[in-house]
């Protein structure tokens, strides 16, 4: 699963600030603040399931770039505990939005599928259907 650097990815719906912290994120993760970049993810994939798919894979690539760069772990450290506490805090998500939970479940799943297995699962399925 490596990155070419032409990859695109789907940050579009973040203002232009943003999308310039997702970029650099994603090539230079060393030069920006990744407790910052952990939770845009996270905030954007608790709004919106499509997106909280992508995200996936943008965690992926960061976590990648971030271990080639510097052989560090602190984007995937943050990311991890923003995730362990909106876990914590699940009985009053499900009770406020379903469609939250739904969204959180999916990234969740997303995140697992890249950053544990290595490969998508889907990614996977297919190569046995072949």
């Amino acid at each position: 699963m490596e990155n070419s650097g032409k990859e695109e990815y789907k940050i579009q719906s973040f203002d232009i600030e943003t999308q310039q912290l997702l970029k650099t994120a994603l090539k230079e993760p060393s030069t920006v603040d990744l407790e910052k970049v952990a939770n845009v993810i996270v905030d954007q994939s608790l709004k919106d399931q499509v997106f909280s798919k992508e995200a996936g894979r943008i965690c992926y690539t960061i976590v990648q770039a971030e271990a080639k760069q510097n052989n560090a772990n602190v984007f995937r450290r943050n990311l991890l505990n923003r995730l362990q506490q909106e876990f914590k805090n699940r009985e009053e998500t499900r009770g406020r939005s379903l469609q939250e939970w739904v969204c959180y479940v999916t990234f969740i799943c997303n995140v697992f599928d890249y950053l544990k297995v290595g490969t998508p699962a889907r990614v996977l399925m297919r190569s046995f259907r072949s």
